[in-house]
């Protein structure tokens, strides 16, 4: 059992660092437009004078609330998910940053679609292994769960293209690139799942008192091995 979760963990992270990785060259797209939810954020920062970094952490808080009421699994990957890809993505950029800003729109949509990409396979790689997923990962498959017969690429794209509104509404920022970004990512993020045949609406998750009762010996792992739960 301590193996499994080892290497559960193991792969988890190894997840995560593809999903900053991706983060870092969305990031570096940024001359062209910001992504959806850094528009909602500086909207937010605008409006209520509260630094933007308060109101990303404001904002991830806000999503895990109501993921938790929406009866969404906080598992030990959404812990891991809120913390490490920001210092990964952090890391890169501070020592690596090997990617030259993107000055213009056929650049930034290489970036883009490159970034989407690292982000569906790195949200494969973690969301599989059953330990939760991510704030804004988790209310994509709540919500999705509730829209069964809906693509989830497409549920991703009206959850994004909502925030953006209201970013936009309280006086957020935003370029051409933000509205290429959110149509290429709800499109690539489709894709990957369809190649790797995974569907995040049917992994089970544990929660975080289950994880805790299958180390205790009262609960069974939830995990299959498999890559999604079908």
């Amino acid at each position: 059992m301590i193996r499994q979760y080892a290497v559960r963990f193991v792969t988890l992270i190894c997840g995560l660092m593809f999903c900053a990785l991706g983060s870092y060259f969305v990031v570096s797209a940024a001359n062209i437009g910001i992504g959806a939810w850094e528009t909602f954020h500086l909207g937010l920062s605008r409006t209520t004078g509260i630094a933007y970094g308060d109101c990303a952490v404001i904002t991830s808080v806000a999503i895990i609330v109501i993921d938790f009421l929406l009866k969404g699994k906080i598992g030990f990957g959404t812990v891991l998910n809120g913390v490490l890809i920001g210092k990964f993505t952090g890391f890169i950029m501070a020592h690596m940053d090997f990617l030259p800003p993107a000055q213009s729109l056929p650049v930034g949509i290489v970036y883009i679609l490159t970034g989407q990409f690292l982000l569906g396979c790195g949200g494969v790689i973690y969301m599989s292994r059953a330990m939760g997923c991510g704030p804004r990962d988790t209310l994509m498959v709540v919500i999705g769960q509730r829209f069964p017969n809906a693509p989830i690429g497409l549920v991703r794209f009206f959850m994004d293209l909502g925030v953006f509104v209201i970013g936009v509404l309280m006086g957020g920022p935003f370029g051409f690139g933000t509205l290429v970004a959110m149509g290429m990512n709800s499109t690539v993020m489709q894709t990957v799942y369809k190649i790797t045949s995974f569907e995040p609406r049917k992994v089970r998750h544990e929660d975080i008192p289950y994880t805790l009762g299958v180390w205790s010996g009262k609960n069974e792992s939830l995990f299959t091995g498999k890559i999604a739960n079908r």
